[in-house]
């Protein structure tokens, strides 16, 4: 049942309303959807197959092996607070995403080359994983 509400300067009545946009935004269930959309962008660097790495070091041996080259750049905004409560800065929430330390995911990485050293940055949102010929 709808109450109508009169206002003060008109009289007229009107329906409180339901929900707004920045509420819908800042739901639960839509942090958790945008969660899982981030976890399964990161995924690959768990997840790590021959092929996605490969062709990009590949490019980077093309290029002349040029040092720090990046070989794969992941974008994703943290949101305001995560759905566990907790308000992360970016580099916590790529690790939160990530399920490790971006520290521990490196030598995961590292055991799948030889003669190369994988490192990291940021750039805003973005974290850049690079190659450096050993």
């Amino acid at each position: 049942m709808f109450a109508m509400l009169a206002t003060s300067a008109s009289g007229a009545t009107t329906t409180p309303t339901i929900t707004t946009i920045d509420e819908l935004i800042a739901s639960h269930g839509a942090i958790l959807a945008k969660e899982t959309a981030d976890k399964a962008t990161v995924a690959v660097l768990l997840e790590e197959s021959r092929g996605t790495l490969r062709d990009p070091l590949f490019k980077w041996a093309a290029a002349g092996f040029p040092a720090n080259y990046i070989i794969k750049e992941f974008t994703i905004t943290p949101p305001p607070v995560c759905s566990d409560g907790v308000t992360r800065s970016v580099v916590d929430y790529f690790q939160y995403c990530l399920g490790v330390t971006l520290g521990n995911l490196l030598p995961s990485l590292q055991s799948l080359v030889n003669g190369m050293i994988f490192s990291y940055s940021f750039s805003g949102n973005s974290l850049r994983i690079h190659v450096t010929k050993n």
